[in-house]
């Protein structure tokens, strides 16, 4: 048995920090927003709670059980399930959390630059052309690579140096010590950070944006498809993350109770620092004179983050905006760090059980392959990239292991399909019905109308960037999968 087997969080309490350092991330500060704003706002709030009861709660608990129950990463999980096909799957969700890894290591190091800006006002009048190309150093296209950012590379290495120094240490040491007080840290800073925007002028218009739903955009495919993907994204589900914390769960540890509280975490965390956002674009609006819904041309995550808010920083003076954007961009900071402590302790977990390697190893190694994936993100076409490889690694992977882990748990395994945590009173939970009859379905559908419209029209580079970089990773996950016959066991009751 490997030594990170024998270690265990101290709290029930600790453990749910973590997970909800998992959880939150720029999806909930940035991503969130953005989808708010394009979806018409309160027309959001609806089907994103009705996301996170059909979708986000079932598979929570599914990925919950399948690491508390066997005590295994997801590669060894699957393995003992299917063999070497079942390890296939398992390697393509490392491999897709790792990916995932770099160019998120890469982001959270923007927020690392982001807060020494804000608080030494370097940040220019024209925020986009600050942004772009004296810190991005952003090329035209994603066919010209361009030269290395050296800010963004150096923010990046800093994340790297503090992820790899925390999960260094032991799991109630490391991250679950960091969880629990970096995020109700982050929780007390996006509640004060919002309340005070209800003094800014304009700030009403804002939520009025915010709150109302427009009820005739219930009706657009579209709002339901960036619903269900941002919950499936904000959650890290399909990707092994979940079942890698899990795996560290004393029997005694309630999950269906952890779950249901790392849910509403998650999205209380979102539904806060949507006000935050969209008062302060309301203040924007009130003092530019631009009417709201025409304010921010783009829906991208980077704009709202690193271009409008700035922008929005400006209108305070030079004094307020050095207190308030430091502030705002710490938040986006720690959200984004507890994201990467999980993203790399799944990969390090997977290796230090499959390879038979200690701890300290596996997290070494684990650290030196994700930050050698976050480079390319540092490049002049770095943005091109996250936007050509976002379609395949943070939809159809996720997709994909996530249909993967409902077969072969709920359905072929006898001890996850048959577990207790299934059933109430005799009979099986909404839970255990809402994976296999509504979530299934769902994410089955939703790979089929992905797949279909990547090639109703004829690839681009874009599309050949991301098929390739799929194309390398079956490769890779194949070649992983043979590579020992000898399985970890299953735990035992």
């Amino acid at each position: 048995m490997s030594e990170n087997n024998k270690e265990v969080w101290s709290k029930e309490s600790g453990y749910i920090w973590s997970m909800i350092g998992s959880a939150v991330g720029f999806a909930n500060v940035l991503s969130f927003s953005a989808l708010c704003y394009r979806n018409g706002g309160g027309a959001f709030l609806i089907p994103y709670i009705i996301a996170h009861l059909i979708i986000g709660i079932p598979m929570l608990l599914l990925e919950g059980i399948i690491g508390q129950r066997t005590r295994l990463p997801i590669v060894s999980a699957m393995g003992n399930i299917a063999g070497r096909t079942g390890k296939l799957f398992g390697w393509l969700a490392v491999l897709t959390c790792a990916t995932i890894g770099g160019f998120y290591m890469v982001l959270t190091g923007f927020a690392v630059a982001y807060t020494y800006f804000s608080a030494t006002g370097a940040i220019s009048f024209d925020t986009a052309v600050f942004f772009k190309d004296t810190f991005l150093h952003a090329s035209s296209s994603i066919s010209q690579i361009g030269g290395i950012a050296v800010g963004v590379f150096l923010a990046t290495m800093v994340v790297a140096l503090i992820t790899w120094a925390v999960l260094l240490r032991n799991i109630q040491s490391g991250v679950e010590k960091l969880c629990s007080i970096f995020l109700p840290l982050l929780g007390v800073m996006v509640i004060a950070f919002s309340l005070a925007t209800f003094f800014l002028p304009g700030a009403f218009e804002g939520f009025k944006h915010y709150l109302i739903p427009d009820f005739s955009r219930l009706s657009n495919f579209t709002l339901w498809r960036d619903v269900f993907g941002q919950v499936f994204f904000s959650l890290s589900l399909g990707l092994g993350i979940v079942t890698g914390y899990a795996r560290h769960n004393p029997n005694s540890f309630n999950l269906r109770r952890s779950m249901i509280k790392v849910a509403i975490g998650d999205f209380v965390i979102s539904f806060i620092s949507g006000f935050a956002i969209f008062g302060c674009i309301g203040f924007m609006s009130a003092r530019s004179g631009v009417p709201f819904s025409d304010l921010i041309v783009s829906d991208s995550a980077f704009e709202i983050g690193f271009v409008i808010f700035p922008t929005i920083l400006a209108q305070f003076g030079p004094v307020v905006s050095k207190i308030i954007g430091p502030i705002f961009f710490f938040c986006v900071f720690i959200a984004g760090i507890t994201g990467v402590f999980s993203i790399v302790e799944s990969v390090a977990g997977n290796i230090e059980v499959e390879f038979r390697k200690k701890r300290k190893i596996a997290v070494s190694i684990a650290m030196a392959m994700v930050a050698l994936l976050a480079v390319p993100f540092c490049l002049g076409n770095g943005q091109h990239l996250v936007g050509a490889l976002s379609p395949m690694v943070l939809g159809n992977a996720m997709l994909i292991g996530g249909i993967a882990e409902i077969i072969l748990f709920l359905m072929l395994s006898k001890m996850i399909g048959n577990e207790p945590l299934w059933q109430r009173n005799g009979r099986h939970i909404y839970a255990y019905h809402a994976l296999k009859y509504l979530v299934l379905p769902l994410l089955s559908l939703s790979l089929i109308g992905a797949l279909y419209k990547e090639f109703s029209h004829s690839l681009g580079l874009e599309e050949w960037v991301r098929w390739s970089w799929l194309a390398i990773v079956l490769f890779a996950a194949s070649f992983l999968a043979r590579r020992r016959l000898a399985l970890p066991k299953l735990a035992k009751e």
